[in-house]
């Protein structure tokens, strides 16, 4: 039997936390026998994710910045010792020609659901390449546009540098796969245009992908089997298996270690915007509130990036319509304060880009809010953990931190689904109708409902965090997207040496269970859950009050 073949379609090399950990599988799965293949990018694609401002990109797209991009990659790689080929090789050069003809024939209105047919290369099959849909998630970052004006120039610009991207990254793939007939392909991302393409080819032509992204702590990082990051139909069954077990006394203690570096702000992963919790009576101070009135707490999320998610969706029309309508509830209690915090990656200094649909709608409001709303800016100096611990109740679409404040036993309304959807440490709005009802029966609840929503954020928060991650420490990671070898030698690589590596590597290669089934729990473990949870998510309330 010849053995399993791998091919690795990297064309972001340079986000070295990615590259440097599917280096180091691909090295693990040849010392135990298979074939591999890792394909990096020569500068063939006109745009590319790598060239958006808001992933960071220095330099503006064309060819001084593939010229640099791969001249990096090519001393990376060496360095790493790994073999590689470039993507050109699979390119002709009439496919540059009829990438070019065929975008320009398009009618922009029909960009996101435009087609093409696939040529045949001798397969028994046709196929169909949904590019509009393939490459739509990155025209939403690289814009960060919550919605696509089609019949905006620079939309439709952008749009067309995506799908001719798109159509060469088929092309060449096709005949990829085709001459190479991978076993499985492992990929980074599966969200990002090119990569998108490559799962979905993959997927046509039913070889099996393994896709990989990091995950919200430094160290860890997250699997997915033939689905982008975005997917969320795995976890959901993860988070059902495990929502009615009992965490034990390490997981309370991991969850607790993980909160406390955000709200202190010592976490260095990417999706912490805010600065540490810090004196309350300031915040109240800097934005005119009452410390005797009631104070609501609105979190607005950051959406471009996961705009194209399938269940990216709420019970409003839109997150503005959502604020809309939580800004008129507030102006008919005037017992009530309600702070408005932007997400800081909407737009500030600490953002990846600027969301100018955002902004503009955050400024139209400013001037037409009710005296007891306050609008907080994304470079406003303002904790929201700060905001949170003070907080009476709180409002999220699906920000990360209406989940912390959960934890630490505030009661929070939730309006948009995603990631979020299934948890049950919220109180879910079902549709406009419902808000106001929802608002007063939660601030009437008794507090056992509001305590089986904190033990819930804690389940979720593990279940999301450490569960469905795996840890990673043969690769360094001094930064959320740098990395580094951990290992001189290749022998730490063999079978043996380290189980989480065996784990990934018999996914790829015999098909294990990304995840094992949970074991039993003691009954009994629960009282003491509950306890163990009570005791340290009533720290942050007490310093707030």
């Amino acid at each position: 039997m010849p053995p399993l073949h791998i091919v690795c379609f990297a064309p972001y090399t340079n986000w070295s936390i990615h590259s440097a950990r599917q280096v180091t599988i691909l090295q693990a799965l040849r010392l135990r026998g298979c074939s591999v293949s890792y394909i990096a990018c020569d500068g063939v694609f006109e745009v590319c994710d790598m060239t958006q401002a808001a992933n960071g990109a220095a330099i503006p797209p064309g060819e001084r910045a593939c010229l640099t991009c791969q001249s990096s990659v090519a001393a990376r790689l060496a360095t790493w010792g790994m073999p590689y080929r470039w993507f050109g090789r699979w390119l002709k050069p009439e496919d540059f020609t009829r990438a070019r003809d065929w975008v320009m024939r398009l009618d922009p209105t029909t960009f996101t659901t435009v087609t093409y047919d696939a040529p045949a290369d001798g397969r028994p099959n046709s196929e169909t390449w949904d590019l509009g849909h393939w490459v739509r998630s990155s025209v939403h970052t690289h814009l960060r546009h919550n919605v696509l004006d089609l019949n905006d120039p620079p939309v439709i610009g952008t749009y067309r540098h995506y799908l001719k991207t798109g159509l060469l990254a088929a092309l060449g793939l096709s005949r990829l796969f085709a001459r190479e007939k991978p076993s499985a392909q492992l990929l980074f991302n599966g969200r990002m245009s090119v990569t998108r393409v490559a799962l979905e080819i993959a997927k046509q032509r039913g070889i099996r992908s393994i896709v990989e992204e990091r995950a919200t702590t430094p160290g860890r990082l997250s699997l997915f089997e033939n689905a982008t990051c975005l997917e969320l139909t795995a976890f959901d069954a993860l988070w059902e298996a495990w929502r009615d077990r009992p965490l034990n006394g390490d997981e309370i203690a991991e969850i607790g270690d993980y909160l406390d570096s955000r709200w202190r702000g010592r976490s260095t992963d990417v999706s912490v915007f805010s600065r540490a919790a810090d004196d309350a009576q300031a915040m109240y101070r800097h934005l005119n509130l009452d410390p005797a009135k009631r104070l609501w707490a609105l979190y607005t999320s950051s959406l471009d990036e996961s705009i194209d998610e399938p269940r990216a969706v709420g019970s409003f029309p839109s997150q503005a319509a959502w604020i809309e309508a939580t800004i008129a509830q507030a102006a008919r209690r005037p017992d009530v304060q309600l702070a408005i915090r932007v997400h800081p990656n909407s737009g500030s200094k600490k953002s990846l880009g600027r969301n100018a649909q955002d902004a503009a709608f955050f400024d139209k409001i400013a001037d037409t809010l009710p005296p007891n709303v306050r609008l907080i800016g994304g470079d406003d100096e303002t904790s929201s953990y700060t905001l949170a611990a003070a907080a009476d109740l709180g409002f999220v679409w699906y920000s990360t931190i209406g989940l912390e404040m959960a934890a630490i036993g505030k009661p929070v309304l939730r309006a948009g689904n995603s990631w979020l959807a299934h948890c049950d440490a919220f109180v879910p709005i079902a549709s406009p109708d419902d808000f106001a009802a929802r608002i007063d029966r939660t601030l009437t609840e008794p507090p056992k409902a509001g305590h089986r929503r904190t033990v819930q954020a804690w389940r979720f928060m593990h279940c999301w965090t450490f569960r469905q991650t795996i840890p990673f420490a043969l690769v360094k990671q001094p930064q959320w997207f740098v990395g580094e070898p951990a290992y001189t030698e290749l022998e730490a690589l063999m079978s043996g040496r380290d189980a989480n590596l065996d784990h990934i590597c018999a996914v790829i290669t015999e098909g294990a269970a990304l995840h094992p089934p949970p074991p039993p729990r003691d009954a009994d473990l629960a009282a003491i859950e509950a306890e163990s949870i009570a005791v340290r998510s009533a720290v942050y309330r007490t310093e707030a009050a």
